[in-house]
Formats: C-alpha cells, sequence, structure tokens
C-alpha cells in the first residue's frame, strides 16, 4: 500500500512543482492562494460530476418550500409541527445524498494538503543556521552498534549522536553552510538511509520526514521515497523553522488559508459550475 501511496504522491509532486514554480520570487501567499482556489472549482466540479444533482435539487428545493412555509403559517402550530417534521426528513435526506460524494472528494482533498505542507509548513534552513535532524530505529537494539550521520560539503555536523533509548531516537545537530538540496547519510549498523535538508532562503518543498511508518505517514509526508519495513530505521525527521506567510499584514497559518479559500471560491462558481450542494 505505501508503495500505491508513493507511486501517486510522485506523480503528483512534479505536477505542483510545476505549479508553484512561477511564484516562488513571490510571497508565499500567492501561491498557496491560487491553489486553493483552483482546488476549491476543482472540487465542487468533481462533487457535481459523482453527485445525484437531481435529487439533491429536488430535496433542497422541498426544504426551501417547507420553511417559507413555516413563516407564513407560524401561527397555526400544527401546520409548523408538521413542516418541522418534513423539513427534518429531507435534511436527512440529503445528507444521505452528499455523504458518499463528500468522502469521495475528501480523497483528491487530503493529497492536495500533503503537497501544500510539503511546500507552506516549514522553512529551508538559512546558511549559518544549524536545524536537529531526528532518526527513529525500529529496534532499540540497534544502539549497541555503530550509529554515524554523514554530511556532504556545504553541512557540517556540529554534535554527536544523542540517543534516547525510551523512544529509539537518535538526534544530531547540523549547520548548513550553503544554500541547495543536501543529501545527509545516516549509517546505523550494516545499513543506511539518506536524508534531504533543504537550505536557502524563501520558500518551495522542503521536505520534513522521510518515513518507513506505513502508508498514512507516506500519504502526509511526500517529497521522498519511503524506507522500506524491513529497514532498520523507521523515520528521520528534520526541524525546519516554520514558513512566515503574510496576508493583508497578518500571519497566515497555510491549513487555515487553504481551507478559507478553497471554500469560498468552491461554494462561488457553483452556481457558475450549476452544482448543487
Amino acid at each position: 500500500m505505501a508503495s500505491l501511496v508513493h507511486l501517486i504522491q510522485s506523480v503528483l509532486t512534479p505536477i505542483f512543482d510545476a505549479v508553484c514554480r512561477p511564484f516562488l520570487a513571490l510571497p508565499p501567499i500567492w501561491a498557496l492562494a491560487v491553489i486553493s482556489c483552483g482546488s476549491g472549482v476543482l472540487l465542487v466540479w468533481v462533487f457535481g460530476r459523482i453527485s445525484d444533482q437531481a435529487r439533491i435539487h429536488e430535496v433542497r428545493e422541498r426544504i426551501r418550500g417547507n420553511l417559507l412555509g413555516v413563516r407564513l403559517f407560524q401561527r397555526d402550530i400544527t401546520v409548523v409541527l408538521r413542516l418541522q417534521r418534513r423539513i427534518f426528513g429531507d435534511t436527512f435526506r440529503f445528507l444521505r445524498l452528499a455523504l458518499v460524494p463528500m468522502l469521495i472528494v475528501l480523497a483528491p482533498v487530503i493529497l492536495i494538503m500533503a503537497q501544500l505542507n510539503l511546500r507552506f509548513a516549514a522553512a529551508p534552513v538559512e546558511p549559518g543556521k544549524s536545524a536537529v535532524v531526528t532518526a527513529t530505529l525500529r529496534d532499540a537494539a540497534a544502539f549497541d552498534g555503530p550509529i554515524g550521520l554523514e554530511a556532504p560539503d556545504g553541512v557540517t555536523v556540529e554534535t554527536p549522536p544523542v540517543r534516547i533509548r525510551a523512544t529509539r531516537e537518535i538526534a544530531w545537530r547540523v549547520r548548513v553552510d550553503r544554500p541547495g538540496a543536501h543529501m545527509l547519510r545516516l549509517r546505523v549498523g550494516g545499513e543506511s538511509v539518506e536524508k534531504q535538508i533543504a537550505g536557502g532562503v524563501g520558500w518551495g518543498p522542503v521536505p520534513q520526514r522521510r518515513t518507513g511508518r506505513g502508508a498514512l505517514d507516506t500519504l502526509l509526508y511526500p517529497g521522498e521515497p519511503f524506507i522500506p519495513s524491513d529497514h532498520g530505521v523507521e523515520a528521520v525527521e528534520i526541524a525546519y523553522p516554520p514558513l512566515e506567510i503574510a496576508a493583508l499584514g497578518m500571519q497566515v497559518d497555510w491549513l487555515i488559508g487553504f481551507l478559507v479559500l478553497s471554500m469560498g471560491f468552491g461554494f462561488a462558481s457553483r452556481g457558475l459550475l450549476g452544482v448543487e450542494i
């Protein structure tokens, strides 16, 4: 399953790279806004193609009519109660009609959010600054063997490994000396695994974690190959600084920005697309 998820993300990553490339010289809010707005319109269109729009329209019209009836006959409690019963019934029918299409639409939403997290959650390590690299081992017995972290030119390993046996973790502090995508190599016993560290200023793809924890982690952390399940290293993670995204003079969390913009543009486009939601 992790292999399939990685294949899907391997296809999506260069697509998102191409979409973001024209905006790399601009503040990240511009790329986030374009992707969020486009995603909202696309997801509404998909919902319209996979849902029973005729029945949704019929149920919504009945709800509107019964709501109008409640206002017209608000002094007749018997009529109001009967209309409210119909409104509740139609509301549950609407939810049943929309539930399955919503669950289907949720799959591409998660894929999009994982790609946005790769680009807008963390900033590269600036030259001269340090970051902590943490590796999680599958078996604490590996602590007793040789362990090392090799860095290429442009990165300096500043500390010896700190072993935390209780959580099966090993940590180093490394310093980025030059901008660019540098490849670290972690050696545990007779095995090794590589982890990219992004250095520089600005924004772009910043793979925070290379994982071997299964399909879900592979889905949430694209950008690097997953670690095989039989490897001694379970995951390697770098603690990057958060990416600062500003809009209208305020700091914006990328997730909130994506949800607000995608939902706003999605609902605004439903009339143009002829989609009932």
